[in-house]
């Protein structure tokens, strides 16, 4: 679509649905149209519109940029409920997303259960959907649908738990599943606003930043390093824990960063630097 063909269908879409909005969901950026058939970049995030502080758990936005296709989903705010569709567009060779929301007024469509309970199961499903019940943290799946197709991912960042069978089997799995999860809320405290969370694998998480500086990020994760090697257990005065780190820094799509992620993160264990940071200054898919 050109500039010209987009501003004539957002003008049309108003007609029909309470907020129509382009997206550009690596930065969770919305446009709006102006009156002279300008974008205008919003100085707030997509999610805001929805009283969130980050970006939504079932981001349906993201999944329809990743597969190029159209999703639907209900959302929130407060006790109003809203139905969303997100269609990926192209506006002169750019990626957008265009979602179209209309407020939901039938109430046959709660049935017996009214806004309350509907809005209760939607929102169930989504957090069973895309967050690691132990930690908190996304899971794989969130990372699968929601993150592995985004561009403009600056960097990732692969973390590994050092010698964590070691501790499950001297401390037991009560301790072990309390180190994930203390390691999870710390790292969400430093990551929070810049990037997610995702539990990828037992003791391993993947991060991934859309907005932080090439000298911000090593500064960062020494930062969360050291907030890992804080923990501490009052039944275990003598349990310590330990991370090791390896990121990549480079523009691109987190699936084309992980495997340099990953050697860079067995670089870091193998020579004890627990933090390795790489920048890679070409930019592939």
């Amino acid at each position: 679509m050109t500039h010209a063909e987009v501003q004539v269908l957002l003008r049309e879409l108003k007609l029909i649905f309470d907020v129509v909005r382009l997206v550009d969901v690596s930065m969770t950026t919305q446009y709006l149209l102006s009156e002279t058939g300008e974008f205008i970049a919003q100085p707030y995030a997509c999610y805001v519109v929805w009283n969130r502080d980050r970006r939504c758990e079932n981001c349906i936005s993201a999944k329809a940029l990743c597969r190029k296709c159209t999703m639907t989903k209900f959302e929130f705010i407060d006790s109003d409920v809203y139905f969303v569709t997100a269609k990926y567009v192209e506006v002169e060779g750019v990626s957008y997303v265009l979602e179209m929301v209309t407020k939901v007024t039938d109430q046959t469509l709660f049935g017996a259960y009214g806004h309350s309970e509907f809005i209760q199961a939607i929102q169930a499903y989504n957090q069973k959907l895309y967050v690691d019940g132990l930690t908190g943290a996304y899971n794989r799946h969130y990372y699968e649908e929601q993150l592995s197709g985004l561009p403009k991912l600056c960097a990732v960042a692969m973390v590994d738990v050092d010698h964590f069978k070691e501790l499950n089997d001297r401390y037991g799995h009560l301790a072990g599943d309390f180190v994930l999860q203390e390691i999870v809320k710390r790292t969400q405290a430093l990551v929070a606003g810049l990037g997610a969370v995702v539990r990828f694998g037992g003791d391993e998480f993947l991060l991934t930043f859309q907005d932080i500086s090439e000298e911000t990020l090593p500064e960062r994760l020494e930062a969360i390093r050291r907030a890992v090697s804080e923990i501490r257990m009052d039944e275990y005065p003598e349990l310590r824990t330990t991370v090791s780190i390896g990121a990549v820094y480079c523009g691109g799509y987190a699936a084309a960063r992980l495997e340099e992620a990953d050697q860079a993160l067995y670089r870091s264990k193998s020579q004890k630097n627990k933090v390795t940071v790489e920048v890679l200054r070409t930019e592939t898919r």
